[in-house]
């Protein structure tokens, strides 16, 4: 079950009493909710509007101290689209407070992926909305889906809270908005968000399958079940490996 779930329905307000809304990233003043198509439903988004300079990025925020754990257990559920392909790197979310570069990216290939260590082999399309779901293990382990299909299992601390528990005590999770020290500080889209879901665990291959079902997300039955999980087996872990970037 969710530990927090935001739909956006002209509100960055959670669904679950008690749990704090969303902060806006939005100095351009320009973001906004709109009634957008999502896998064919009508309904309200929040459309994330910036431009590719660090300080004039666009994007959401939540601290989850007291929400999660505190540990690098947890998953993190999101329906959205970018609008537009940069033909860079589009942020989709980090746990560093933007103090690093290392996050949940689309890559300029158009797969998503944990820079830097590797992606995925699904094309990633702009303009159309997309389930994505990262899965954080605890132990130096995430896993990646896109419209439930398996991407990757990879090694990595760069979604682990505990890698920036110095910059980042809040345990601050930043949605679309790139870093803002360091090297490769343009990567943004505009784009929009139709729903967020928190949990305090690692899902399963079952539950983001089920969790795809959920007429929550506006698309009861039509994101696939990750039946293609049958990828894991024809040992296509990080297939995509690594494509480098110049800062």
């Amino acid at each position: 079950m969710a530990v927090a779930t935001w739909n956006f329905n002209g509100t960055l307000a959670a669904d679950e009493p008690g749990v704090a809304a969303l902060t806006a990233i939005d100095p351009l003043g320009t973001s906004a909710f709109i009634t957008d198509s999502v896998f064919g439903i009508n309904r309200t988004v929040y459309r994330f509007d910036g431009n590719q300079t660090p300080s004039q990025q666009a994007g959401l925020s939540i601290a989850t101290t007291g929400l999660l754990n505190n540990d690098n257990a947890y998953s993190v559920d999101i329906v959205f689209q970018f609008e537009s392909n940069q033909s860079t790197w589009e942020n989709i979310f980090g746990v560093s407070n933007r103090q690093s570069d290392n996050a949940f990216y689309v890559e300029p290939g158009n797969h998503l992926q944990v820079w830097p260590t590797g992606g995925g082999p699904t094309v990633f399309t702009f303009g159309d909305y997309h389930r994505v779901t990262l899965t954080n293990r605890g132990d130096g382990t995430v896993t990646a889906y896109l419209d439930g299909i398996f991407q990757f299992d990879l090694t990595t601390t760069s979604m682990d809270f505990s890698a920036y528990s110095l910059v980042n005590p809040n345990r601050l999770i930043h949605f679309f908005a790139d870093n803002v020290v360091g090297g490769g500080q343009n990567e943004f889209a505009d784009g929009r968000v139709a729903l967020i879901r928190l949990y305090d665990i690692e899902l399963t291959n079952t539950q983001v399958g089920d969790i795809g079902n959920d007429s929550n997300t506006g698309n009861t039955g039509t994101v696939p079940e990750p039946a293609t999980l049958a990828l894991a087996s024809l040992g296509l872990l990080g297939a995509m490996g690594l494509r480098r970037r110049h800062a």
